[in-house]
């Protein structure tokens, strides 16, 4: 089936080189969309990728990081067939392997997103990570997303300019009653780095999601999460 390929480029030419090459050697009936931000037209991450969404029109939209380098052949095929197993499936990510150490995992699902996101890791030589789950959220640096849920839950919320956006949409995909799911047989190699300006960010977008998910600052330093967000961040 046709997926829509969206990659967000920031000064990295030599990776997104590596990256491009990696589809062309390894994927199939695609249509490859680059959005490319620069110091002086930089519309953040979240709206960069709206923007390729909207140029595509393919049944299946595969998010992917720059840095990223796809894996094999089965990498794009896995995620499109996870699908299959159900029309609630709306969100799926692919498991994400150190481009030094192919036995080491950086992200084999997610664990909770705020106050920051952790990833499930491991070894793939102790059998980690092997089985597909049902997720609370995946980041953005592999996932592909059913193009009609869309019309459900909208687009990734542009309030966010560079991160949280990936947790946001996902658990607007989980209130629509659709699901976010692991497909370990898709494998990229990527570091997990920090993202380029983070910090520049991290507390506007901290805000954002805050706001948009009833959720309180304490004056211990904690949070106080609203009903809403409560029952999302469980266990799905």
């Amino acid at each position: 089936m046709s997926t829509d390929i969206i990659i967000v480029s920031y000064q990295d030419e030599q990776e997104l080189a590596q990256c491009v090459a990696s589809i062309k050697q390894h994927c199939t009936d695609y249509n490859l969309i680059i959005e490319t931000n620069t110091p002086e037209n930089n519309r953040g991450f979240t709206k960069a990728v709206n923007d390729g969404i909207r140029k595509g029109k393919s049944e299946f939209i595969w998010l992917l990081n720059s840095d990223a380098i796809v894996k094999d052949s089965v990498t794009q095929q896995a995620l499109i067939e996870r699908f299959s197993y159900s029309s609630k499936i709306g969100v799926v990510g692919s498991m994400q392997i150190d481009p030094d150490n192919h036995d080491m995992i950086r992200c084999a699902g997610v664990d909770v997103c705020f106050p920051a996101g952790r990833h499930k890791g491991g070894l793939i030589s102790m059998g980690h990570g092997q089985i597909p789950e049902k997720q609370r959220w995946q980041n953005f640096a592999s996932v592909m997303i059913r193009r009609n849920i869309l019309r459900t839950v909208g687009y990734p919320d542009e309030g966010m300019f560079l991160i949280y956006s990936d947790s946001s949409f996902c658990y607007s995909v989980r209130e629509a009653g659709l699901e976010c799911w692991y497909e370990p047989r898709s494998q990229i190699y990527h570091r997990l780095k920090a993202s380029k300006n983070i910090s520049e960010w991290h507390q506007k977008d901290m805000v954002a999601f805050m706001k948009k998910w009833g959720i309180t600052p304490r004056p211990d330093g904690g949070f106080n999460y609203s009903d809403r967000f409560s029952k999302l961040d469980m266990f799905p």
